[in-house]
């Protein structure tokens, strides 16, 4: 039992991570704008005490307005919308989604965008009526949505537009920054692509994204009108103001699943303000897909991981009713297990645990009272532990900065970016994203990556990672610990980063010896092998350019990885 409660907390931590990181976001509404949604009796103390069973903990209220610290895993909450569904809901109203209304409009993607930013998606949102309070609200969800998961715009960015100044089909195609020409929003003058990321607040804060590229992303209409210039900001033209009426969304990005689920949560909570829903037919050279998706997902949720999870034994017509709280729907009953819907703004639900986690929350955590473990050994550290807290000590001491990224890696940053030789890995069967296909069995890569997402940050930039890799070994999954550092300056070298090496083994009181090593992701002649008592144990060198241009590197990279378990037993 205390194993799986372990899982249900890692699961949950790895998915805040994966999400925006363990920083909550911070959510402000206004409670009679929450009252206008919800359509229903209640007063502002039914609104507070109801509130933290939602996940959404009350940080201040002020007057008329509440700020709510809200888990990043819930994106559905990150606006007033959402929160009144998740009230009323939980109140026992069941949602339901629109109709779409009969006709679609055209969105035409052209090739060109295919290294740059190559999904886009889009909806339409008609008969809406906004004041202030709900174009914050929606700017807020936007902004929210960016910060977390979209990756600081980097995986997913989302542009709103008045649909009645633009005259579809729309078109989404990439020209050099000379050729773009068009007042961002917020100002008043025309710039073409660079004046763009120089001169505008967002431009500057998100060039980062595609300065480095030989062409920028555009999103324009038939009358070449243009919307916006992905990632970076929308055009002044098609500003949404209160008397817009029908709205046209549109989210590009790198991860098609990502700007997918992004999307059900950005047309599912402008709807609880009203309006209707139409679709947009996406034509890529290859494919024809209609968006948004909005697709309820299934999860098989077993009632014996419930009740071991909880420590606690849930009749089964109290679980369906705590999930149908939580806005979810029961689909089918068998012995032991049970089939559940979840709705389409629901993005985080990935895994039975998380509705493990919702029944958690109907249930209340005042309600499930905690017991003491009957243990009676004493705990003290692996050796593996002790080496850990050397090494981290002595990375640290150097001036290295600790960094822990994702075991799921994509091959593309395993094998193509990293020009590694090809390999087998572990695989997962059915991937959310394909940024998370393969379990990682080495860290330079993971390393490079993370680099690459910090090129804007001040340099030099000294990183280390102490962490497990799994590898496949004559058909057979083996899981190993490994050491891995980098340096990223103006100026780096072989020495700059073996020297390092040299320090580190130092410090262990170990004796190692060089042998060189001429293959990539290496420049030939400036890396070598880490040698330990006859046997290899690792690599050092200084990364090759071409794979510094592969993850978008402006500046030298030394880097060395060894294998921890070879000269800990």
């Amino acid at each position: 039992m205390e194993l799986m409660i372990l899982e249900s907390f890692i699961h949950i931590i790895l998915k805040n991570l994966e999400n925006g990181g363990m920083k909550l976001p911070k959510i402000n509404i206004s409670i009679n704008d929450l009252k206008r949604i919800l359509k229903m009796n209640i007063n502002n103390e039914e609104i507070i005490d109801i509130l933290p069973k939602l996940k959404c903990e009350i940080e201040e209220i002020i007057g008329d307005r509440i700020t709510l610290e809200v888990t990043s895993d819930r994106i559905d909450f990150f606006s007033c919308e959402g929160i009144a569904r998740g009230i009323r809901i939980y109140y026992g109203n069941k949602w339901k989604l629109k109709e779409p209304l009969p006709e679609s409009i055209k969105l035409f993607v052209d090739s060109s965008v295919e290294s740059i930013r190559p999904y886009i998606v889009g909806a339409v949102i008609r008969n809406i009526e906004l004041d202030e309070e709900a174009i914050i609200q929606i700017m807020q969800l936007q902004e929210k949505i960016h910060n977390t998961y979209g990756s600081n715009r980097r995986k997913a960015s989302i542009g709103i537009y008045d649909l009645d100044k633009v005259s579809p089909p729309i078109h989404y195609s990439a020209f050099h920054p000379n050729n773009i020409k068009f007042i961002p929003l917020g100002y008043s003058e025309i710039m073409n692509g660079y004046e763009i990321l120089s001169k505008t607040t967002k431009g500057i804060e998100y060039s980062w994204i595609i300065k480095d590229k030989e062409k920028f992303p555009l999103l324009y209409d038939s009358n070449n009108i243009v919307l916006s210039m992905p990632p970076i900001i929308n055009s002044e033209n098609t500003k949404v103001t209160t008397d817009t009426r029908n709205l046209f969304i549109d989210i590009t990005g790198t991860d098609e699943n990502t700007i997918n689920t992004c999307l059900n949560v950005i047309v599912t909570s402008i709807l609880e303000r009203g309006g209707d829903f139409q679709y947009v037919d996406i034509y890529y050279h290859n494919k024809i897909e209609r968006t948004p998706k909005l697709n309820y997902t299934t999860t098989s949720l077993k009632l014996s991981t419930i009740n071991n999870s909880l420590g606690i034994n849930i009749n089964l017509s109290d679980i369906i009713s705590f999930l149908n709280k939580m806005g979810h729907e029961v689909k089918e009953v068998n012995d032991n297990e049970i089939i559940v819907l979840s709705p389409p703004y629901r993005v985080d639900i990935l895994h039975e645990i998380d509705l493990v986690e919702d029944i958690t929350m109907a249930i209340g955590l005042e309600n499930i009272k905690p017991e003491i473990p009957r243990i009676t050994t004493i705990g003290r550290l692996l050796k593996e532990s002790k080496i850990r807290r050397i090494i981290r000590d002595i990375m640290i001491g150097m001036g290295f900065q600790e960094v822990i990224t994702y075991m799921l890696s994509s091959k593309s940053v395993m094998e193509d970016k990293s020009l590694l030789e090809k390999r087998e890995f572990v695989e997962l069967i059915n991937p959310v994203s394909s940024e998370y296909e393969v379990l990682r069995d080495c860290l330079l890569p993971k390393l490079l990556q993370f680099l690459s997402y910090n090129i804007h940050e001040p340099y030099p930039q000294k990183i280390f990672e102490y962490g497990d890799v799994v590898y496949v070994e004559n058909g057979i999954a083996k899981v190993s610990t490994h050491l891995a550092a980098a340096i990223s300056d103006y100026k780096v070298s072989y020495e700059d980063i073996q020297a390092v090496v040299v320090a580190l083994f130092k410090a262990l009181s170990k004796n190692i010896s060089f042998k060189p090593y001429n293959k990539l992701p290496f420049i030939e002649g400036r890396a070598a092998e880490i040698i330990l008592d006859g046997k290899s144990i690792g690599i050092v060198g200084e990364i090759s350019p071409r794979v510094l241009v592969n993850f978008g590197l402006e500046f030298p990279v030394g880097i060395f990885e060894c294998d921890i378990i070879k000269f800990i037993f």
